[in-house]
């Protein structure tokens, strides 16, 4: 994770020193934007020299004891190829099923990104209809900022308003265009090295099954193959809202370009720190803090609704654990009085040690705030400083009751009941068609059997960490620990509308 990491932080800490120095010297131009991308670099550099990564850590080959453990596993793998004769063949192929999946992931980028914009004769032309508008609104941000416009800018769209839009990565190709990078090749390449991080990204967190799920995720549409016999997005179509992330999502929303491999660098980092031993005792965490904080807290600047994810996910591992600071306090309070408190106050150097039985709860309560401020200056100038109406309202069930998306290919059942009992035919009526009609109309179509599958993980994880002895308040397990977050972050895009479109909550729920 070295060179992802350091190519998060070039990114990341370019665009921040390019928004700053702009709005420093009221407008970007070369010389900014040469400072931003050599500075991006040289904390690139830091941080790659700054990251622990157990894959690539090497130990001391000349020590007698790992020469050890390497000639006593080398007996061990004798001695099972000895007894199990199929074991050489599924070596040879064990990473078949990744390199099919690398091989489609490289098709995919490819052809997404080589011809994301390209000249045809006279013409302009993109690849994806579904970025015609993206696309042409993005171009218009990136010129905007190459044009040595003050930051933070006015909305180049909409008159009498500033920008209220996460922009991150169109002030990183705005850069890009001031040191006389040409749009077009700054756009393909900045979307064919996103997409190599986030393949090797997915591959760290989830592995082989990871990168095929980000790739190859839908519903029932996509069984309509079997009827025409052609490879076409079967989930592009208008009646449909879960859309292929890679297709609807990757391509033309430039922010995912960051968050997605940011993100998930984060939440790798996370499970390392806190629930691998071997990291635990050799090294504090693969990322060091400064790199950790600069990618949550300015991810408001790239991708809000991101942000939003890590925010639940650092809530839910800040309660995780018992809150046995109480009971430090308690006790300081029982020896030493008010005397004991305000020696406490007045001493920083013994923090720590309120939060020693909780190092989960220590380091993401840390996390959460030192990105306080940093965080609350990127979010006030994405706003309008706050200006903008909030994003968050009430909106049960996503889009399922949408004209557009309620009912993909059929309709089942009345839409009004008819019956001598207001109150019961109220009740039948909301129970059908909110619950009942929208089970076989909406989620069926859209994500086939996910609902019940995701429904039996939940309950084979509940059930494996109860038998295991664990319970609220004890350090949770690795798989409990990121799926209780994942499910509240999908109820939260279930029943809260997150943009002015409902249909942008898939956003959040990805």
């Amino acid at each position: 994770m070295k060179w992802l990491s350091a190519g998060l932080v070039f990114v990341n800490l370019s665009t921040v020193c390019g928004l700053l120095l702009g709005i420093a010297g009221n407008g970007l131009n070369e010389r900014s934007a040469i400072f931003a991308l050599v500075s991006g670099a040289a904390f690139a550099v830091a941080a790659y020299l700054g990251i622990f990564d157990t894959v690539v850590q090497q130990e001391n080959v000349n020590s007698p004891v790992v020469e050890q453990k390497r000639l006593k596993s080398e007996r061990q793998r004798r001695e099972s190829v000895g007894h199990d004769a199929t074991s050489p063949l599924a070596r040879r192929y064990r990473h078949l099923w990744l390199w099919l999946t690398a091989a489609g992931f490289a098709l995919f980028a490819v052809r997404s990104f080589c011809w994301l914009l390209y000249i045809d004769g006279e013409q302009l032309k993109i690849q994806s209809p579904n970025n015609l508008g993206d696309l042409a609104l993005h171009i218009t941000f990136i010129r905007n900022f190459a044009s040595g416009v003050a930051l933070w800018p006015d909305n180049p769209i909409y008159v009498f308003s500033k920008l209220r839009y996460p922009v991150g990565m169109d002030l990183f190709n705005a850069l890009l265009c001031l040191i006389h990078v040409d749009l077009i090749r700054g756009l393909v390449w900045t979307g064919l090295l996103a997409s190599l991080a986030t393949f090797y990204a997915f591959f760290r967190w989830a592995g082989t099954f990871g990168v095929a799920g980000f790739l190859f995720n839908g519903g029932i549409a996509g069984f309509q193959f079997f009827k025409t016999l052609k490879f076409l997005d079967y989930q592009g179509d208008k009646t449909i809202a879960w859309k292929s992330i890679a297709l609807s999502m990757f391509v033309t929303q430039r922010g995912l370009l960051y968050a997605i491999p940011a993100g998930l660098l984060l939440l790798w980092h996370w499970r390392e720190k806190f629930f691998r031993e071997d990291v635990q005792s050799r090294h504090p965490g693969p990322l060091p803090f400064w790199v950790e904080l600069s990618l949550y807290a300015s991810m408001p600047l790239f991708h809000v609704h991101t942000f939003l994810a890590l925010t639940i996910v650092l809530i839910f591992l800040f309660i995780s654990e018992r809150p046995s600071e109480l009971k430090f306090i308690v006790n300081v309070v029982r020896s030493g009085g008010s005397t004991g408190i305000g020696h406490l106050i007045s001493q920083p150097a013994m923090w720590p040690e309120i939060f020693r039985d909780a190092p989960i709860r220590r380091h993401a309560g840390a996390v959460l705030a030192a990105a306080l401020l940093p965080a609350t200056f990127f979010v006030w100038l994405t706003t309008d400083h706050f200006h903008a109406a909030s994003m968050l309202q009430w909106h049960p069930g996503w889009v399922q009751d949408s004209e557009d998306f309620a009912a993909p290919f059929f309709r089942i059942g009345p839409v009004n009941f008819s019956t001598s009992s207001p109150v019961f035919g109220w009740a039948l009526q909301k129970t059908w068609n909110g619950v009942i009609a929208p089970a076989f109309q909406f989620w069926l179509t859209n994500f086939g059997v996910w609902v019940p599958l995701v429904l039996a993980l939940i309950g084979w994880c509940c059930w494996r960490a109860w038998k295991a002895g664990w319970r609220w308040g004890n350090k949770p397990p690795e798989d409990i620990a990121f799926l209780l977050p994942a499910i509240a972050i999908f109820i939260f895009g279930f029943l809260v509308q997150t943009a002015p479109w409902d249909w942008d909550n898939l956003k959040l729920i990805i």
